[in-house]
């Protein structure tokens, strides 16, 4: 009697717990699934490209932490070529006369966007707010913001570390979403000047890479944008910015026009004065070509030379035809 007792009790309880009915089974700690930040209704969907992509442009920072520099990485081919963007910008560079912009640790925990927004949501570690002056926070923000705009379908981003919304690095304010800046690197203080600007590709100290600069546009000279961005880069940059000219001094603008969107350039023997050097010629050209043909209706440049065509500069370099913007930019491979 008493065995057949205790094999009911025994039955009764297993199906209490078979039920799932509380206090009859052990409790176990279950993981909640996050719900995405900022929003509980939205479908949130991972960041990829509509097809493999081989290079990425990410934008570390000269070696003094003065610019930023956008450098052209290439990648095993991917979709995700916005977590592999950020997570080459977190590893930081491996080539001389560059620096990271990001603490040192700082990991990517999630990157995803929400269907109907073009904002990138990146999500970091607490390492990454061990950025502590308004100096290297900003240029920690501007070098994720102009990394991630590069792809298509982002126009802004959202920072958050940990899955929470980040207001303030250090005693910077971050307001976002975060867009992108209107300029790279402003080499004015922006004071009775003209906001309009055009950007101007001068060397790093060490003429390792092109660094863009922004310049202000004159008042008047709003329809000669073109002209302005190519005066400037002969000019070259001012001596206390660092920045090297990649134009050789004394060089002469003996004449410029527009035609089918062909720019003529014509400049003064000075120009070649650099005589040799394989850097100083790229460096050259390269310069003339991202100058002119950034954000103008220019698409090529013919290169004259007191008003004659050169089949080939003293490097080697090919100008007889005009000749179009460079693919890449400080072209790195690894």
């Amino acid at each position: 009697m008493f065995a057949r007792t205790l094999k009911q009790a025994i039955t009764f309880f297993l199906i209490l717990a078979l039920l799932g009915i509380p206090g009859c089974t052990r409790r176990t700690k279950a993981t909640p699934a996050a719900p995405p930040p900022l929003t509980s209704n939205k479908q949130v969907r991972p960041l990829l490209d509509k097809k493999e992509l081989r290079q990425v442009l990410i934008y570390y920072a000269t070696a003094d932490g003065r610019y930023l520099v956008p450098v052209t990485v290439s990648i095993n081919p991917t979709r995700e070529v916005a977590k592999t963007a950020v997570e080459k910008l977190l590893a930081g560079p491996a080539q001389d006369g560059l620096a990271p912009t990001l603490p040192e640790g700082t990991k990517l925990k999630e990157i995803y966007s929400i269907a109907g927004e073009n904002i990138a949501y990146v999500d970091l570690t607490k390492e990454f707010l061990q950025l502590k002056t308004p100096k290297e926070a900003q240029l920690a923000l501007n070098s994720l913001v102009l990394t991630l705009t590069e792809l298509g379908g982002i126009d802004s981003i959202s920072i958050l570390v940990e899955g929470q919304r980040v207001d303030k690095l250090g005693d910077l304010k971050v307001e976002g979403p975060l867009k992108r800046p209107p300029a790279v690197n402003p080499l004015f203080e922006g004071k009775g000047v003209d906001t309009d600007t055009v950007q101007v590709y001068f060397s790093d100290k060490n003429a390792l890479y092109l660094i863009p600069v922004a310049i202000p546009v004159p008042k008047g000279k709003e329809k000669e944008k073109e002209r302005v961005a190519l005066e400037a880069l002969i000019k070259g940059p001012p001596p206390d910015s660092g920045l090297l000219p990649t134009v050789w001094p004394g060089t002469k603008l003996i004449n410029f026009f527009i035609q089918d969107g062909v720019a003529w350039v014509d400049f003064s023997r000075e120009a070649l004065a650099y005589g040799g050097g394989s850097t100083a010629e790229i460096m050259f050209v390269n310069s003339v070509l991202f100058t002119l043909t950034e954000g103008f209706t220019v698409n090529k440049v013919q290169f004259l030379f007191e008003g004659e065509r050169r089949e080939h500069l003293p490097e080697g370099t090919p100008v007889a035809q005009p000749l179009p913007r460079p693919e890449h930019i400080n072209m790195i491979y690894r």
